[in-house]
């Protein structure tokens, strides 16, 4: 009996492996290969015509410390500027427009969460071209209403300050039915004779919220914002469309940096620990995230 519960249980594990083995052979070939190989070339001074020199942490020196340093962390402030504005507001809007969508009927709701996904079906470049149309300073339609208003007329993407909210409109818009519906499908897991208790007890909807579904809620927050840090941090394609290197270049987050430096860059070798400078940023971000909430659990 014992030989033929091991020999079952053997061929589940055999069978669980070659179910993950085609997922483990494209991680290997698309992101642990390339970056073992980014690790080796970060360590080398590498031109085109010239060959490769090892120089080791010398990159990752020059990036840091180098006559470029200013525009590295520069993008790396961009970035955070990004994370700071679109993260919470993101948040609160997918939360509040998730429990409206919570109060209405049934068959209005799907109509609401189809008009509210739409947005996420374009990628960053048509997002990028139809509010440059919105945003067009000579006959856009914002400015266009604002004029009918009686205000002047707004530069949205060439000055410093308006381009800042440009962009975060047009991000904020593409991605809210994406975290709306996540947020929505933490809402329908709530049980709902929490709430009839509650009422019972004489909470209104304020202490409903705070005591009940934000606590609830933890596991999907944490999953939204290190998501949202993740692409909040590595914004590209808007900027790159609605700005590009206008407002006096402060929107060039930390992957317009690489871009830039992979264009123009005579030693790809610091293109390479740039890179894997941001990668380290970024796993940094997403495991202080896990570690208050494990360090929170513990406390539970």
């Amino acid at each position: 009996m014992m030989r033929k519960t091991v020999r079952y249980r053997r061929s589940e594990v055999t069978t669980a492996y070659m179910c993950l083995l085609p997922s483990l052979i494209l991680l290997l070939i698309f992101t642990i290969v390339p970056l073992l190989f980014s690790i080796w070339f970060s360590m080398f001074d590498v031109k085109e015509y010239l060959g490769n020199t090892f120089v080791g942490l010398k990159n990752y020196a020059d990036v840091l410390f180098g006559m470029q340093s200013s525009e590295f962390f520069r993008s790396l402030l961009v970035g955070l500027k990004y994370v700071f504005w679109i993260v919470p507001i993101q948040l609160v809007l997918s939360f509040l427009i998730a429990n409206l969508i919570m109060g209405v009927h049934k068959n209005f709701s799907s109509i609401i969460r189809v008009s509210i996904y739409l947005p996420c079906l374009f990628s960053g470049i048509v997002v990028g071209s139809i509010f440059a149309y919105v945003y067009n300073y000579h006959g856009g339609l914002l400015n266009g209403i604002l004029k009918i208003l009686g205000f002047h007329a707004i530069n949205w993407t060439g000055e410093k300050g308006w381009a800042m909210v440009a962009v975060c409109i047009a991000v904020i818009w593409n991605g809210l039915g994406y975290n709306t519906l996540v947020m929505l499908g933490g809402l329908y897991d709530i049980p709902q004779n929490y709430y009839e208790a509650a009422k019972l007890d004489g909470a209104n909807w304020w202490k409903q919220t705070f005591y009940i579904t934000i606590p609830l809620l933890k596991n999907i927050g944490v999953y939204l914002i290190i998501s949202l840090v993740a692409s909040s941090f590595q914004l590209y394609e808007i900027p790159l469309v609605l700005v590009g290197a206008g407002a006096e270049h402060s929107l060039e987050g930390p992957i317009y940096y690489l871009y830039y430096q992979f264009q123009h860059s005579d030693n790809m070798g610091t293109v390479y620990a740039a890179s894997l400078l941001v990668a380290v940023i970024l796993t940094s971000l997403s495991s202080v995230f896990f570690r208050l909430i494990r360090s929170e659990k513990s406390a539970e």
